[in-house]
């Protein structure tokens, strides 16, 4: 007769071991390139460091010679590979950080300001240096298929997204985005006209997929500029077009969602801060507000943030949650 302590023991070490997998599998879909940001490496930075969080024109450098880090930044939030059952996944805003700043490093001919950038940029790799990502046991087992991702999974998706972004923006002083059935869909649409055409950000097809605002336009009564920000996820491994399977865990998604929404408020410089500006609900007209958020990935692992203008005409299909 099998005792109780031994079936526990037994389910215990199966257990452990099936997360031990799991980690194992999201540790090869969130590592990269990237160096972990640390207050150690951000106080060793110097001025060949500085095209990482500036604007390459800052530096007073003829044509393009220095690399836009892009999504490949030297600089990423930290991950916390010990999984637990209900991990609290917050964004901090480090000292210093505010729309007002964050307007005036973006205004137009504000790279020429190299005191400026050089100060939002520090404050924004501090900002990197201060927040990292846990990923849950349960979303570590969960699966979603990149080529059929549900409905209800993107809402899920979105929901974490936008309990990122919206207590960031109440802090702020700013207006927080809503969220609706329709407006998911509509991200997902963008996501899929980038899949149709094979849009993976290399070769010649990098960038954003200019294509989507004509048929997502059309398609969901959008008439007025939408602004979307895109950011590819190689750290993902789904950037190739021959990679057949695009099966990834939630933990990998919510994670990328996370890091991507921090390196586009913290490390925005190389892009002047425009990724930034339009996550904090500042680059639509205000008659339009408060606006709607959706997000989506295509097949390649690339992900979007849709923020779509409210007006008459889209609130009768986009009613909130």
């Amino acid at each position: 007769m099998i005792s109780g302590t031994t079936i526990n023991s037994y389910v215990s070490a199966d257990s452990n071991k099936s997360i031990n997998s799991q980690i194992k599998k999201f540790k090869q879909q969130t590592t990269d390139d990237a160096t972990i940001a640390t207050k150690k490496s951000i106080s060793k930075l110097g001025n060949n460091s500085l095209n990482y969080f500036i604007p390459t024109q800052a530096r007073k450098i003829k044509g393009n010679s220095i690399q836009d880090p892009g999504s490949d930044a030297n600089f990423v939030t930290k991950v916390n590979y010990s999984a637990r059952n209900n991990p609290q996944n917050r964004i901090n805003l480090p000292k210093g950080y505010s729309i007002a700043l964050l307007k005036k490093a973006a205004q137009k001919n504000s790279w020429k300001n190299t005191k400026l950038q050089i100060k939002i940029g520090r404050i924004g790799l501090q900002g990197l240096a201060m927040n990292s990502f846990t990923p849950s046991k349960r979303d570590l087992s969960r699966i979603v298929n990149l080529n059929h991702v549900t409905q209800a999974q993107n809402v899920e998706l979105n929901n974490f997204t936008l309990s990122l972004i919206n207590p960031i923006i109440k802090k702020l002083g700013g207006i927080q985005y809503l969220s609706s059935y329709n407006a998911v869909k509509a991200a997902q649409n963008v996501a899929d006209v980038y899949s149709q055409d094979n849009w993976n950000n290399t070769g010649s097809k990098v960038g954003h997929d200019s294509r989507f605002r004509r048929v997502v336009g059309s398609k969901f009564n959008i008439k007025d500029v939408a602004e979307e920000n895109y950011t590819d996820n190689p750290a993902l491994g789904l950037t190739e077009i021959k990679l057949k399977n695009r099966d990834v865990s939630m933990a990998a998604l919510k994670h990328a969602i996370y890091n991507s929404v921090a390196l586009q408020l913290f490390e925005d410089g190389p892009s002047y801060w425009g990724h930034a500006t339009a996550l904090m609900n500042l680059d639509i007209h205000k008659k339009y507000q408060p606006n709607y958020f959706g997000t989506s990935f295509d097949k390649f692992g690339g992900l979007h943030f849709f923020m779509i203008p409210h007006n008459k005409k889209v609130n009768v299909d986009f009613k909130p949650f």
